[in-house]
C-alpha cells in the first residue's frame, strides 16, 4: 500500500472523477479495503446496543409463539449463543465486506459487459472498493444516529434505519419505507459516484452508466425491503 492509494481514496469524496481517472491508470485498492473494513466495524460497534435490542425483541416474539416445552429449549440455546454474539458481529463486519465487494464488482463488470465496454473484473473490483467509502460513511452516520436514541425505542429492523430518506414519507408502510430508505443523502451520493466510476474506469457509456446505476439502486431498495419484511 502506498500514499498514492490513500490520497486517491480520499479524493473520491471530493473529486470523484479525477480520482477514478487516476485509478484507471494506476489501480489500487489496499487502503480502500483497510479503511472500508474499519468504517464497517466502527458502524457495527456504535450501533451494537440498538442491534442487540432489536434481536432481543425479535427473539421474544418468537418465543411467545412457541409451545412451553420448545420455548424452554429455545431459551437455553439463546443463552449459549448470547455470549458469542459480539464475536459473531465482529467476524461479520470483517468478512462480510469482502462478499459485498465481490457482488458489487460482479455487478459493475456485468454492466460493462452488457454495454459492450471492454473491462476487466480486476478494474470492477477497484471501483467496488474505492466507491465503498461513501456507503461506509453512510453506515457510520446511521449508527451514530441510532446511538443517540434510547435502545428501547429501537424494536424492529425498520427502526435500525435512522438516516433520513424518502422512506420517511411512508411511516405506516414498512415495505415501501424500507425500499425508499435506499434513497437517502449518502445513498444518492454513492450512486452518483458509482455512475462516475463506471464511465471513468470501466468505459461504460454515460447513458448506460446511468441506467446501470438506477438498476443498482433498485437492488439496494429490494435488499432493504427483504430485510424488513422477512418472514419470522
Amino acid at each position: 500500500m502506498s500514499a498514492f492509494g490513500l490520497v486517491t481514496y480520499v479524493r473520491v469524496l471530493a473529486k470523484p472523477r479525477a480520482a477514478f481517472e487516476r485509478l484507471k491508470n494506476a489501480p489500487t485498492w489496499g487502503w480502500a479495503a483497510v479503511i472500508g473494513l474499519f468504517l464497517t466495524l466502527a458502524a457495527l460497534l456504535i450501533a451494537e446496543p440498538a442491534q442487540l435490542h432489536v434481536l432481543a425483541a425479535s427473539e421474544s416474539h418468537r418465543f411467545a409463539a412457541l409451545p412451553p416445552s420448545e420455548r424452554v429449549r429455545a431459551q437455553i440455546v439463546q443463552l449459549h449463543v448470547a455470549g458469542s454474539l459480539k464475536t459473531l458481529f465482529i467476524a461479520g463486519a470483517l468478512l462480510g465486506p469482502w462478499v459485498t465487494w465481490f457482488l458489487m464488482a460482479l455487478f459493475f463488470f456485468l454492466a460493462a459487459a452488457i454495454s459492450r465496454a471492454r473491462a476487466r473484473f480486476g478494474m470492477a473490483w477497484v471501483v467496488a472498493l474505492n466507491s465503498y467509502v461513501v456507503y461506509a460513511l453512510g453506515g457510520v452516520a446511521n449508527a451514530a444516529l441510532l446511538a443517540a436514541r434510547d435502545p428501547s425505542q429501537v424494536n424492529s429492523a425498520l427502526d435500525l434505519i435512522a438516516v433520513p430518506s424518502l422512506g420517511w414519507l411512508f411511516p405506516h408502510n414498512p415495505a415501501i419505507a424500507a425500499f425508499l430508505s435506499a434513497y437517502n443523502p449518502f445513498g444518492i451520493w454513492y450512486y452518483a459516484i458509482v455512475a462516475i466510476a463506471l464511465t471513468a474506469v470501466l468505459n461504460v457509456p454515460r447513458t448506460a452508466a446511468i441506467v446501470a446505476t438506477v438498476g443498482y439502486s433498485l437492488l439496494f431498495g429490494f435488499f432493504a425491503t427483504s430485510a424488513v419484511v422477512a418472514p419470522p
